[in-house]
């Protein structure tokens, strides 16, 4: 909670990198990182300590002034603002979205300014914990004391579902539904923060197998009215700012790429997309047609036009960019439920040892009887002790 012994510079890797190679899509946008030192989600509101509380909790209004400040460094002139955070920082994009678009559509007036949402392992569930100790409060009760202890701030609407029972609103799945603004979900489906809430732990045994699946079948479930998601089967937690994180992937479509085509889908008024849509569309079906997203936005062109042509194209045009675009893929949730079952998953480690994990290892940790899986899959025990991970991993999400 103090930046004392923070370094005069600092780099970060992913979405705010500068380099094309890591980051081909917003490597020449406005960056700004905001260190997370409040802890309260970013939401607090309490300017001055009481009695049941020694300190300052005021990740809100860090987030408003942050905003404010940049406002005539050029961000009056933009004409998209995303907002993203990772783990607390994904919950905070949440609690925060609705608040800043109305701060700048409604307080400063700047209504060509589209603000967007990416939250980033930061939709976690209210489960039961798996085990309860005397030392800490299960994930649902220390919420509820946070946002007293905090003075946290909930966006309106949600606030108006759950006029008794703020706490819901930090809950992914519970304010989703509340929210105005444009938000796209990135969560692993065996997320290790939800794991350490729910007091697992190191998952070695079949009870805590078990505990973990359903977990996966929660989050999985909790996404059908998410219109934009990308969930992969993989034990982790965050992603964005991570040098390999176009690495990871669901049918061949990257993380980036499926931001890439999010972002496409919903054109700010104002933006190169619809400033130079002839182009931009000409993007888009090459990008639904090979796979991929191209990686910069096409150069700005003038156009003659009278008036009334002019304003009929524009309508024409963002109607064929939105159908092209909407043929590639934002909405992506991995259909295997074993965990680790997609082959871009972060590696795992044992525990107790250290070391990277073996697949069959990982599969016997899950409590299988490994003769029934061969029998399952068709082949003999030995050919299954002796197969290729790449290949074991296929036959086994073939048949998920």
């Amino acid at each position: 909670m103090t930046s004392h012994h923070w370094p005069e510079t600092r780099s970060a890797g992913g979405i705010l990198s500068v380099n094309p190679e890591e980051n081909q899509f917003w490597w020449n946008a406005n960056h700004v990182l905001v260190p997370y030192c409040t802890s309260d989600s970013w939401s607090g509101t309490r300017v001055e300590p009481d009695e049941e509380s020694q300190f300052s909790f005021m990740g809100a209004a860090v987030v408003r002034q942050v905003v404010e400040d940049l406002l005539p460094l050029g961000l009056q002139n933009a004409s998209l603002l995303l907002l993203a955070g990772s783990s607390a920082g994904g919950t905070g994009v949440m609690l925060n979205l609705d608040p800043i678009a109305g701060l700048l559509h409604m307080g400063y007036g700047l209504t060509h300014i589209t603000v967007r949402g990416v939250s980033d392992s930061g939709w976690f569930l209210d489960r039961a914990p798996y085990s309860q100790d005397g030392h800490s409060l299960a994930p649902l009760d220390a919420v509820k004391k946070g946002i007293r202890l905090w003075q946290g701030q909930v966006p309106l609407e949600c606030q108006a579902c759950y006029p008794s029972e703020p706490w819901r609103c930090y809950f992914g799945y519970r304010a989703y539904p509340t929210l105005s603004s444009p938000l796209f979900v990135f969560q692993w489906l065996f997320d290790e923060a939800q794991m350490t809430a729910d007091n697992v732990g190191a998952p070695v045994t079949k009870q805590q197998w078990d505990y973990i699946h359903q977990m996966g079948d929660s989050l999985r479930s909790s996404f059908h009215n998410v219109s934009a998601v990308f969930a992969p089967s993989c034990i982790s937690h965050s992603v964005l700012t991570k040098k390999d994180w176009q690495s990871i992937k669901i049918d061949e479509i990257s993380l980036p790429q499926a931001l890439r085509c999010w972002e496409m889908s919903h054109p700010h008024q104002n933006g190169t997309l619809l400033r130079d849509a002839p182009l931009a569309l000409k993007v888009a079906r090459n990008m639904v047609r090979s796979g991929r997203v191209a990686t910069e936005a096409p150069p700005s062109r003038r156009r003659k036009a009278n008036g009334s042509n002019r304003g009929k194209k524009k309508k024409e045009t963002r109607a064929r960019l939105r159908r092209a675009s909407a043929s590639c893929s934002h909405h992506l949730i991995e259909r295997c439920s074993w965990p680790q079952c997609n082959h871009s998953c972060p590696r795992l480690t044992n525990p107790f040892t250290g070391q990277e994990m073996d697949f069959i290892e990982l599969l016997k940790s899950f409590g299988l009887d490994m003769m029934s899986v061969a029998n399952a899959l068709g082949i003999d025990i030995h050919t299954l002790n002796n197969m290729d991970h790449e290949e074991l991993l296929n036959l086994l999400t073939q048949r998920a």
